[in-house]
């Protein structure tokens, strides 16, 4: 049970189960997102539970990780994580690392460009690949790649957006 690695008193986790310290806060914070009760009395977690975003299950909170380099809970279950993990390890061990000198297709940035923008331990480049067919589409720099992510891979909401944009431009410079 979540509530097991929270300590309520201190509002830490329990970093003797693998997890980060979270601030009682931030992890209110969140619930109240949700319109949950999060009074200072509140038995943070216990019987609360989220969907998860990949199998659209309502699940206990226990069985959603710590978002890594952040103070919330991940969005997809414990267990869809670990198929996506597996999913991209074997795309990784198809595919290898993109050459030296290759540039990310949406912004255009190098190796060189593409560092100190959230690139992650295992390197600058992140492996993007379609969630419906589990199939590889290229390499993508993190910043790119969660953009993307963040659409869903839905083209007509790329399409709004861009029209947005440019509407804010056109408006703005009269163009």
């Amino acid at each position: 049970m979540f509530t097991e690695l929270l300590d309520i008193k201190s509002g830490n986790v329990d970093t003797t189960k693998g997890t980060s310290l979270i601030s009682k806060g931030l992890i209110e914070m969140q619930f109240n997102l949700f319109g949950e009760d999060c009074s200072e009395n509140a038995d943070l977690g216990a019987g609360e539970g989220k969907v998860c975003t990949k199998c659209d299950t309502y699940l206990p909170l226990s069985k959603f990780g710590i978002h890594s380099g952040a103070n919330f809970l991940r969005a997809e279950c414990k267990s869809c994580s670990t198929q996506l993990n597996k999913i991209r390890k074997a795309l990784k061990k198809i595919h290898g690392m993109p050459p030296e000198g290759y540039i990310c297709p949406i912004c255009n940035g190098d190796a060189e460009h593409v560092k100190g923008r959230g690139n992650t331990k295992n390197g600058s480049w992140v492996l993007d690949h379609c969630h419906d067919t589990d199939t590889f589409r290229g390499w993508l720099c993190h910043k790119c790649n969660r953009a993307l992510g963040g659409f869903d891979d839905d083209i007509d909401f790329l399409k709004r957006s861009i029209k947005y944009i440019e509407d804010h431009i056109k408006r703005t410079f009269l163009v």
